[in-house]
């Protein structure tokens, strides 16, 4: 018999539609026991945990059948101590039951650290430490001195601080620079189209300060505000080309990038050949 002639014959077929069945009924019995392991379509929605205690977010996961883990412990001044900071799963989402939530508390106290060493040491050297230990870079004055450009005293909140006193981690270091008292200037840099970040390292590196930080109605989170870019500055580098060193700059940011026109180019000398 050919295997044309086999093909066409009662066996075949009844032992072809029994494995066809067999296979059918694999399928849907995997499905359905998958559905059934993994507790398919059942989830609940991750609540919001911002500013409630540990003991708030144990009774409201709990209602939910959900757990969480404190992840991290973070000072901050504008929460009070002990309760949510942040969490992850943010809220709203979906996730199943037994999920545990990861969340960052508020810290008790503020974390104190030894105020380092920066006095005798040049402006740009003295940030890279003050960034580098947890601290942030303040306003700098000038002080008359033959030591040009370097720190002569360093201050926290109007206060010289001296080496190894302890301070808050976080906190914002004034330095007070050498000047020649002569009227040392800067050139105003222009800030147009930069985001804060750049914009601030360019302030500084001009040795000047940063003044006020307004943002325009175009951001509508605080998250959005990172993204944020300079759309207008005080003073202006094409009005004010020079200023005395320590002056501050204050800064216009937005979302809008239509807002943000390229400065034009300051007049040249009536004496400039070109």
């Amino acid at each position: 018999m050919t295997l044309k002639e086999f093909i066409k014959t009662r066996t075949f077929k009844v032992n072809a539609l029994v494995a066809l069945g067999i296979t059918v009924f694999l399928i849907l019995f995997n499905i359905f026991f998958l559905r059934i392991y993994t507790d398919h379509g059942k989830s609940v929605e991750i609540p919001d945990l911002k500013g409630k205690t540990t003991a708030e977010v144990a009774n409201i996961l709990d209602r939910k059948n959900l757990r969480y883990e404190i992840q991290d412990s973070v000072y901050s001044l504008e929460t009070s101590p002990g309760t949510v900071l942040d969490q992850f799963p943010k809220p709203g989402m979906k996730v199943k039951e037994n999920r545990t939530v990861s969340i960052t508390i508020c810290a008790l106290s503020q974390e104190l650290i030894p105020m380092p060493q920066l006095t005798d040491i040049s402006y740009r050297q003295a940030t890279n430490l003050i960034e580098s230990t947890g601290l942030i870079a303040g306003k700098i004055e000038y002080k008359q001195s033959e030591f040009l450009d370097l720190v002569l005293e360093q201050k926290v909140r109007g206060r010289t601080v001296r080496v190894g006193e302890m301070i808050p981690k976080g906190s914002i270091v004034d330095l007070v620079l050498g000047s020649a008292g002569d009227g040392t200037t800067s050139q105003v840099p222009s800030l147009l189209g930069n985001n804060l970040t750049k914009a601030r390292s360019a302030i500084e590196e001009a040795f000047l300060n940063i003044g006020t930080i307004t943002y325009d109605e175009s951001f509508t989170s605080e998250e959005q505000k990172a993204e944020g870019l300079v759309w207008k500055q005080n003073p202006d580098p094409t009005q004010t080309l020079e200023v005395a060193r320590g002056t501050s700059i204050d800064l216009w940011l937005t979302s809008d990038t239509t807002k943000i026109q390229k400065a034009p180019e300051a007049e040249k000398p009536d004496n400039s050949f070109f």
